[in-house]
C-alpha cells in the first residue's frame, strides 16, 4: 500500500524533527520548500538531511510555494504533480518537508490533497 504523509520542522528541536520523521519510516523525503535549505538553521539543509537521514531525498522546486498563501500559488502544480506521481511509482512511503509546523497551515497539505484527489489509489494510513 501507498503511504504519503508530510512533516514541518518549525518550532521544533532538530533531534524532535529528525525523531518525528524516522518514525514515519518513509522510502523518500521529498522536500517542497521554493528553496531546498533553512534560512535560521543549517540543520535543514538538503546536504544534511541526506546524510543525517541516510534516506533517500530529492527537491521538487515546482511545488514550491512563492506567495506563503493557502491555497498557495506553486511555481508548477502541473509538472510538480507528475513528478511526485513518479516518484511515488518506485516508492511506497513518501513525506513531503517543509517548514511551517502544521500541515493546516502550509503548502504540503495542499499538495498532499490535490495528490490524493488525482491519484487516488494512492493512500494515507
Amino acid at each position: 500500500m501507498k503511504h504519503i504523509e508530510t512533516i514541518g520542522y518549525g518550532g521544533k528541536k532538530p533531534e524532535e524533527f529528525y525523531e518525528e520523521l524516522e518514525s514515519l519510516k518513509p522510502d523518500i523525503v521529498v522536500d517542497v520548500r521554493d528553496n531546498p535549505y533553512s534560512s535560521y538553521l543549517r540543520v535543514y539543509t538538503k546536504q544534511y538531511l541526506e546524510k543525517r537521514l541516510g534516506l533517500k531525498y530529492t527537491w521538487i522546486k515546482e511545488l514550491g510555494n512563492r506567495t506563503r498563501e493557502i491555497p498557495p500559488k506553486l511555481v508548477d502544480e502541473k509538472a510538480g504533480l507528475r513528478k511526485l506521481h513518479e516518484l511515488s511509482e518506485k516508492h511506497n512511503r513518501i513525506v513531503l518537508l517543509c517548514a511551517e509546523k502544521r500541515e493546516t497551515d502550509c503548502h504540503r497539505g495542499y499538495i498532499k490533497r490535490r495528490f490524493l484527489d488525482l491519484y487516488p489509489y494512492q493512500a494515507s494510513p
